[in-house]
């Protein structure tokens, strides 16, 4: 793994890039890299892709034609955020903070905050089976959802 300086801590390690569906909130998509490596270099959007919720490490990176750019916007040197861009960024977190749920299930229900391993073939490896994990876990969560509903309905 490498380092990358984040809030003026520095962070060893890999980062996970996932796509989620919002409507079902499983990962569709997944890639590991070096903690050094830019966000922008990692784009999982396809042509199929309706809009991409991004976050603010993407700002100023093109998108496919056809997809709406839901990427957040970021304050550049001498000039802040005017409201109205404050507030589209507050309506984007909205739907990127369920993108967040994977991470936290997959640190707090299956105890995966870490990978021992060193090379990103391996830590990716690992990551994917993480990602069917939770996968698996989610549509037991959906089906229970289901039936609670039919329940409610009856």
């Amino acid at each position: 793994g490498t380092f990358a300086v984040k809030s003026e801590q520095v962070v060893y390690g890999y980062k996970d890039h996932i796509k989620i569906d919002v409507d079902h909130l499983l990962i569709r998509s997944m890639e590991t890299t070096t903690a050094s490596s830019h966000d922008a270099k990692t784009d999982l959007v396809e042509q199929d892709d309706v809009a991409a919720y991004r976050d603010k490490g993407y700002f100023g990176t093109q998108l496919p034609p056809g997809i709406v750019d839901k990427t957040m916007q970021r304050a550049v040197r001498g000039r802040k955020l005017n409201g109205g861009e404050q507030k589209r960024n507050y309506s984007i977190s909205k739907i990127r903070c369920l993108g967040e749920r994977p991470f936290s299930v997959l640190k707090y229900v299956f105890h995966a905050g870490y990978t021992y391993v060193k090379t990103l073939a391996r830590v990716s490896i690992k990551e994917h089976f993480k990602g069917i994990a939770y996968n698996l876990y989610q549509l037991g969560t959906l089906e229970r959802k289901r039936i609670a509903t039919a329940l409610n309905n009856t």
